[in-house]
């Protein structure tokens, strides 16, 4: 049995122009399509001009989305992130991690242990690691989040939502990626293209503290809207042909998914960025970093480790990636086409797709300074 608890449908748009008080009319006489609507509104606002001749933005809701949430979700109960097994007890393999706030179905419960399916996972998790019944379900209605799933191969981010310069062009993602949905329907007057955006929380560089989140807007031509929950990270076992001092990076570095983005920060327990995070986990595995940069942009530029291609690349390198203004973020190379990184304010530490975004560098440091 399942549960509907969220609809978000066009009711209004919203026209915002200068020196204006925001007007919003109803879609309720116009064509029964939202985008037939929008259509109909946009042509309107395209010939009206406040005083100073001015015109800004539309911006609009065009999701029309039902979540349903069955009656048997659990969320985990951890501060960071727990272990899903191949079967209901300690001596079974780890198949997957289950971060904080993390969404499942339950398919079972026995002895202590719930046999769950979380996105591509399915597997076990003893009970006490999850938020179950009534409670499970109210924490799930609360978690829900609004995001934009790429369904492009590769789709530029931009600091505004206008296609009329390249510089800017922060990143690009790849298809598959998921971003947090600040607004789902924007629309600049002055974008030539009059292109529909899509607002999204961005990774957070390590090159400049930020107040809050980072935003970034992509066309919404590339993109499908809908709710979603976090869900579980599948691991893929390491090749044994890998290296000790690199599998218990990957091991360090997997105990720390959920920790909190600081910039600024190299702390596995207090927090850290994405170039302290990469730091952070050498250190914590023995291996020395005295020839490494603090920075992402300045390991990749630094002439200590070798650059290496993704097809040559270990468990343990550092993947780079960046824009038109060079490096921005760095990550962790797991193995199996998957990073580990500090993503930003919002996710923390997370697994991601190799080529998320746009590799810039990948380097070998472990061989170099081990």
């Amino acid at each position: 049995m399942t549960r509907i608890v969220k609809t978000a449908a066009l009711a209004a748009i919203t026209v915002t122009m200068l020196s204006s008080t925001p007007l919003t009319l109803a879609l309720a006489d116009t064509d029964s399509s939202a985008l037939g609507g929008f259509s109909y509104l946009y042509e309107n606002y395209l010939t009206t001009q406040d005083e100073e001749g001015n015109e800004e933005e539309v911006t609009a809701s065009l999701l029309s989305d039902k979540v349903t949430i069955p009656e048997n979700v659990a969320i985990a109960n951890v501060n960071d992130s727990c272990n899903i097994r191949e079967g209901a007890g300690t001596n079974y393999n780890i198949i997957g991690i289950f971060p904080r706030n993390a969404y499942c179905v339950v398919l079972d419960e026995k002895d202590g242990w719930a046999h769950i399916k979380s996105g591509s996972v399915t597997g076990y998790i003893k009970t006490d690691y999850l938020f179950m019944g009534e409670e499970g379900y109210r924490k799930a209605s609360e978690l829900v989040t609004l995001t934009a799933t790429v369904t492009a191969g590769s789709v530029n981010v931009r600091t505004e939502p206008s296609t009329a310069s390249d510089d800017t062009i922060i990143m690009e993602v790849s298809r598959g990626e998921q971003l947090e949905v600040v607004e789902e329907a924007i629309l600049n007057k002055n974008d030539e293209k009059a292109m529909m955006w899509v607002k999204v929380i961005v990774d957070s560089s390590d090159m400049k503290e930020s107040e809050g989140d980072s935003y970034g807007y992509l066309s919404s031509e590339f993109v499908s809207v809908g709710y979603n929950w976090k869900t579980a990270v599948k691991i893929d076992p390491i090749d044994a042909s890998v290296s000790a001092i690199r599998q218990k990076v990957v091991a360090e570095a997997k105990k720390h998914i959920g920790l909190r983005y600081v910039w600024g920060g190299t702390s596995l327990t207090k927090g850290a960025d994405c170039s302290g995070f990469c730091l952070a986990v050498y250190r914590a595995c023995g291996i020395s970093t005295k020839k490494m940069p603090r920075t992402s942009y300045d390991m990749a530029a630094s002439s200590a480790g070798k650059t290496v291609s993704l097809a040559n690349a270990k468990p343990g390198d550092l993947v780079f990636y960046g824009s038109r203004s060079g490096v921005d973020h760095v990550a962790l190379y797991i193995g199996n086409n998957k990073v580990i990184h500090e993503s930003g304010r919002k996710e923390g530490c997370k697994i991601s797709n190799v080529n998320y975004r746009t590799i810039v560098k990948i380097k070998n440091f472990i061989d170099y300074i081990y």
